[in-house]
């Protein structure tokens, strides 16, 4: 009996050793303690927040690419307009006129244009031609194109000096025959805007012949900097016609596309759309 009792004792001596082995011993005076498990869990955040700051980075790519589609898509729609716009005026004839008050004065500085003005179908759709046009017509423009020095600078300074001296029917002879004899000239963008110009600043108006010029000047030149002034003179011209819903369309284009530019023709578009729509 006094044996198994000895027995015992030693067999709960050798558990209690054993347990006391595996237990961890801390030392309640470590001040290191408290922050081996606080490491533990900032090194946890800190992968969190890799990991969503990694999430973030790939959306704002995702946003960027989204944002050059839309861009794109909004390009290709516009140059889907203007080539259509451009067929149905050439098939349509002579539009009706709208208003006659609107502003059509030549701004002072030139401008591009986009569609091709040819008098003698203009005269042939009855729409209105100025008399010194309509004496062109008969005669063909290449006396305008031969009237010119052969110096493309000096030609277009001479045509410029017509707008400013307000001979409005000699200065459209002079650049018709400039983009006759110059059709790749630096300056031939800006010629074509000024026919868009001075055809509504003739009286009577030929709106076709303008929205024709302004028209040319997108087509074929679209990344000149003279696009955006004239998108917004076709715009308004588009009014003048009667055609409101294309007014608004190519107004709203120009306010899409150069918004963050800074160019007068967005504040001119947005100050047009305030005051007529």
């Amino acid at each position: 009996m006094q044996l198994k009792k000895q027995l015992l004792g030693i067999s709960l001596l050798t558990l209690s050793a054993a347990v006391a082995a595996q237990a961890p011993v801390e030392d309640i005076n470590d001040r290191n303690r408290g922050y081996q498990s606080a490491g533990g869990m900032n090194e946890e955040l800190f992968q969190q927040l890799q990991q969503l700051q990694q999430e973030i980075m790939s959306l704002r790519g995702t946003v960027e690419e989204q944002g050059h589609q839309i861009r794109q898509l909004k390009q290709q729609g516009l140059d889907r307009y203007i080539d259509m716009d451009r067929r149905i005026s050439a098939l349509s004839g002579s539009p009706a006129q709208g208003p006659a008050d609107m502003d059509s004065s030549p701004v002072s500085s030139p401008e591009g244009d986009t569609g091709d003005v040819s008098i003698q179908a203009n005269v042939a759709a009855g729409a209105e031609v100025p008399t010194a046009a309509a004496a062109a017509a008969t005669s063909g423009t290449s006396a305008a194109a031969n009237a010119l020095t052969g110096s493309p600078s000096q030609d277009y300074a001479n045509a410029y000096e017509l707008v400013k001296a307000r001979q409005y029917a000699a200065a459209i002879e002079a650049y018709k025959g400039f983009v006759e004899r110059y059709p790749n000239d630096r300056y031939t963008p800006n010629a074509w805007y000024w026919l868009g110009e001075l055809y509504i600043a003739v009286s009577p108006k030929n709106l076709v012949a303008s929205t024709q010029a302004f028209q040319k000047l997108l087509a074929d030149y679209p990344d000149n900097g003279k696009v955006p002034a004239a998108m917004y003179k076709l715009g308004t011209v588009y009014f003048i016609q009667g055609e409101k819903d294309k007014a608004k369309t190519m107004l709203t284009h120009v306010i899409d596309r150069y918004g963050k530019t800074g160019n007068s023709a967005v504040i001119k578009a947005r100050e047009f759309l305030r005051q007529n729509y």
